[in-house]
C-alpha cells in the first residue's frame, strides 16, 4: 500500500515541480526570442508563462511515465500493485490530463509570433550574412540612418561602406529572434533543438487528433500505451543500470518512430503499406496504431515472462541458501 502512496505522490510532486520549471524556461527562452539590444525589456510574461505551462505539461506526463519505471527499479517491491498504480495514473495522464490540456492550447494559443518585436534598435553593429548594420538613429516611422558594411561583396564592392538614408531597418533575417545578435549568440545547438523539434511535431500531431474527435484521439494515445508497456522492460536484465539504459531507450524509440511516422519521413514502402491500412480500415493513422498495439503487446509480454523468470530465479537462489 506504501508504493501506491509512493507513486501518487511522485506523480502529483513531479507534475507540479517539472511544469513549474519547464514553463519557467518556456517563458524565459519566449523572452529572449523578444529582446532586442539595447533596448529594455521585462523577463516576466504571464502569458508565455501560462503558454508554458500548456506546453509543458504532455512532455512531464511523459517523463513522469519513466520516472515511475525507474524509481520501481530502484525500489523493487510488490510488482502487481505497482503496476496497477503505474496502469491508472498512466490512463489519468492519456485520457484525462493529456488531451484536456491539448484543447487548452488550441483555445490559448494566439502564436509566438505575434509577439516579435518587428523593430529594432541604434547604436549597434549587427553582422549579417550579407554584412555588418549600423543605424545610427531610427525614426518612429522605421526609417534608419546608418552606415552599411560590405564585408562579403554582396553589392559588388567588398570591404566598401554605404551610407544608409531612409533605410527600412527590418530583421527579417532574425526570424525567429527579434534581433541577429541574440539569434547568432543564443540559438540553442542540434543537441537541444532536434528533440524540441521532436516533441512539437507530436504535440502538433495530438492537437490535431484532439480537433477530429474522441476516436481520433485514443488512435493517437495509443502511442502512451506504448509507452506504458515500457514498464516490462525494467526485467531485462538482473543490472539495474542496464534496466535503466532499456528503460529509456525504448522509450525514446517508440517516441521517435512516432515522430517519423507523423512528420512523413517513413520509407516508400511503409508509406505504401499505410495507405492501404488506411483504405481497408478508413482511419488514416491505421499504420502507427497497428504498431503501437503490436510494441505494448510485445513489451508487455517480455516483461510477464521475465518478471516470472527473475522472480523464479530468486525463488531458486533463496531455496539454495
Amino acid at each position: 500500500m506504501k508504493r501506491v502512496l509512493y507513486f501518487a505522490v511522485i506523480y502529483v510532486a513531479s507534475m507540479l515541480l517539472g511544469t513549474l520549471v519547464f514553463a519557467t524556461l518556456f517563458m524565459f527562452g519566449c523572452n529572449l526570442t523578444m529582446f532586442v539590444t539595447g533596448a529594455t525589456t521585462s523577463f516576466y510574461s504571464l502569458y508565455f508563462f501560462v503558454k508554458g505551462i500548456l506546453a509543458a505539461i504532455p512532455l512531464v506526463c511523459v517523463l513522469i511515465q519513466v520516472l515511475l519505471v525507474l524509481y520501481t527499479i530502484r525500489h523493487p517491491a510488490s510488482h502487481i500493485l505497482s503496476w496497477i498504480m503505474y496502469l491508472l495514473l498512466g490512463l489519468l495522464s492519456w485520457l484525462v490530463i493529456i488531451p484536456t490540456d491539448v484543447k487548452l492550447i488550441e483555445r490559448y494559443d494566439s502564436g509566438v509570433e505575434s509577439f516579435r518585436v518587428t523593430s529594432t534598435s541604434a547604436g549597434v553593429f549587427r553582422k549579417e550574412d550579407s554584412g555588418v548594420y549600423y543605424f545610427s538613429r531610427i525614426g518612429d516611422d522605421g526609417k534608419a540612418e546608418g552606415i552599411f558594411l560590405d564585408t562579403t561583396g554582396f553589392l559588388g564592392h567588398e570591404g566598401t561602406a554605404i551610407p544608409l538614408f531612409d533605410y527600412e531597418a527590418k530583421n527579417e533575417s532574425a526570424f525567429p529572434y527579434s534581433d541577429i545578435i541574440i539569434k547568432n549568440s543564443l540559438e540553442p545547438p542540434r543537441l537541444v533543438s532536434y528533440p524540441l523539434a521532436v516533441y512539437d511535431a507530436l504535440l502538433t500531431a495530438a492537437r490535431y487528433a484532439s480537433s477530429l474527435g474522441f476516436l481520433s484521439w485514443l488512435a493517437f494515445a495509443s502511442l502512451g500505451l506504448s509507452l506504458l508497456s515500457v514498464y516490462g522492460v525494467q526485467f531485462t536484465s538482473s543490472w539495474k543500470l542496464a534496466n535503466v539504459s532499456c528503460v529509456i531507450t525504448a522509450s525514446a524509440v517508440i517516441l521517435f518512430m512516432n515522430y517519423l511516422y507523423y512528420m512523413h519521413l517513413m520509407p516508400p514502402m511503409l508509406k505504401e503499406i499505410a495507405e492501404k491500412l488506411s483504405d481497408l480500415t478508413g482511419h488514416t493513422d491505421s499504420l502507427i496504431v497497428l504498431a503501437n498495439l503490436v510494441i505494448a503487446v510485445l513489451l508487455a509480454l517480455f516483461g510477464l515472462f521475465m518478471g516470472i523468470y527473475r522472480l523464479r530465479g530468486e525463488s531458486v537462489l533463496e531455496s539454495s541458501k
